[in-house]
């Protein structure tokens, strides 16, 4: 660049023919050459150049071909090969014509040289027409140079960008192309020419390590030059992890789709604090447990399982329509295990338990009001091991408790009333209930008497056995060695002459107890 540089080009003409063409007939060929300063135009010195043309043989190559130039337009030189003789080109034999000495200017591009020529197919007088065509001729810098790629960075934290930069000429003619990994591990590339402006290349975000590739194509060759970057905790994407030791993480999310999840050998530990969260997780281990120090989630659609037991120093939730299929759960003192539904109308969940689900001192197994139900399939049975001990305790909600087997109380029953839709025993005998009716009567000789009192007002109070099975009005309780009454004041739709205030006492004999 710092010097002249001379040039040579030769245009041969002759040797192949258009299709279906034996001959081809020329009185002559004219070549125009751009000149300026422009890295479209050849030289700026026209008149320096000097020409030249092949030895030809015989009249029907032309006999001898001459020169002539015109160089008086100061953007286009002219120069016109003519034979002495019509030239009859038939594929055998060539002619070519030599520029040289051509002073190039320093403008890299890429030069057209428009030929034009006076031909026949036919050779016939009348036939001949102005046929035109086209030479590029490419100018470069024998001094191109491309190297030293490297990013502005080696480090950035993960989902930031970076800039490559590298070293080659100013030239128009160089075509970038970079090739790099993307997120998903597929390869990409940029062509947009505008990204390479002064040599800079800005990258997408990075959540990865990355390797870089930029390829110049100049003059029909590529060069290529790579570079790599470190991305600080980088999202690492695997078909299999295989750890021979520890595993150690902040977290594990396994969305598996149609993948088999995470499966583990050994054991997982999770320190405190840290979550654990995958779509499913197999511990197959029979020595080895699923140790979770913090909180452990199974999460929509998922399944935990494992054949060993799985400890957990916190809590364990299961959310809606979940499983944990396990051998043994052991929460620790303080912890908890939560069933818990997201829905509260979602009832489906299990817990399936092969062995016993133990709950520590002080510890609930708690299912939210409205998150479903506890069903027992055999025996409810809550007791302590612990003399004098108040707990454990069976509370009823509003709700009630429905079972289709027994229940064994060794303790009192207090509050509310109880129903059942069977009969109630205590000691082997039938339990009176609320609503039933009750007759007291005694037999002299095989005669029902029942209980009455007398029709005189200063009678009242006695009570009275009369074979006529009259009733009259007044009210009877029912009383207890241990001194406490059971009663009922409601009237009785089946007596017709109730009175409207069972309180009332006024009423006369024949009427209905109330």
């Amino acid at each position: 660049m710092d010097e002249l540089e001379y040039g040579t080009v030769v245009l041969r003409f002759g040797r192949d023919l258009p299709p279906q063409v034996s001959k081809v007939y020329c009185k002559g060929i004219t070549l125009k050459v751009p000149t300026g300063r422009s890295g479209a135009d050849l030289t700026i010195e026209p008149s320096l150049i000097t020409t030249a043309v092949s030895k030809v043989d015989g009249e029907a190559q032309g006999t001898e071909w001459w020169v002539d130039r015109d160089t008086t337009d100061p953007n286009e030189a002219v120069f016109s090969f003519v034979p002495d003789t019509t030239a009859a080109f038939d594929g055998t034999w060539a002619v070519s014509f030599t520029l040289s000495g051509i002073e190039v200017n320093p403008s890299i591009g890429t030069v057209d040289l428009d030929i034009e020529e006076l031909t026949s197919t036919t050779g016939a007088e009348g036939s001949y027409q102005k046929r035109t065509g086209q030479v590029k001729v490419k100018k470069g810098d024998d001094g191109f140079y491309f190297r030293s790629l490297h990013p502005r960075t080696v480090v950035i934290n993960r989902g930031l960008t970076v800039d490559l930069l590298w070293e080659a000429p100013a030239d128009n003619r160089i075509v970038y192309t970079m090739y790099y990994r993307k997120a998903d591990g597929t390869e990409a590339s940029d062509s947009v020419q505008a990204n390479f402006a002064n040599r800079v290349w800005k990258s997408p975000a990075l959540d990865d390590n990355a390797n870089f590739t930029l390829k110049a194509t100049v003059d029909g060759q590529d060069y290529f030059l790579t570079t790599s970057l470190t991305v600080n905790n980088p999202n690492v994407v695997v078909n299999t992890l295989t750890a021979n030791e520890t595993v150690r993480t902040d977290s594990i999310d396994s969305k598996t789709g149609s993948t088999v999840g995470i499966t583990l050998k050994s054991h997982v530990t999770l320190g405190k604090g840290w979550v654990l969260r995958v779509d499913d997780l197999r511990c197959r281990t029979d020595a080895t447990a699923l140790e979770v120090k913090s909180n452990l989630t199974v999460a929509a659609g998922s399944t935990l399982t494992t054949n060993g037991s799985v400890q957990a120093n916190d809590n364990v939730t299961i959310k809606a329509d979940k499983t944990l299929s396990t051998g043994d759960v052991r929460i620790d003192k303080d912890r908890t295990l939560k069933v818990t539904w997201v829905d509260p109308t979602v009832t489906n969940g299990t817990i399936t338990a092969r062995g016993n689900v133990n709950m520590a001192a002080g510890r609930n197994l708690t299912i939210p009001q409205g998150g479903g139900q506890l069903v027992v399939a055999d025996a409810f049975v809550a007791k302590s091991h612990n003399p004098g001990s108040t707990y454990p305790k069976v509370e009823i909600g509003a709700a009630g408790v429905a079972t289709d087997g027994s229940i064994n109380l060794r303790g009192a029953i207090t509050g509310g009333s109880i129903s059942a839709s069977s009969s109630m025993k205590a000691g082997g005998k039938r339990v009176i209930r609320n609503g039933d009716r009750i007759a007291l009567q005694n037999n002299v000789s095989g005669t029902p008497n029942f209980l009455y009192h007398a029709s005189q007002a200063g009678q009242w109070d006695n009570v009275v056995a009369r074979p006529d099975n009259r009733y009259e009005n007044n009210r009877w309780y029912v009383v207890s060695e241990a001194g406490d009454r059971a009663s009922n004041n409601a009237a009785d739709a089946n007596e017709p002459n109730v009175p409207a205030d069972p309180d009332d006492d006024t009423a006369g004999p024949r009427t209905s107890s109330a």
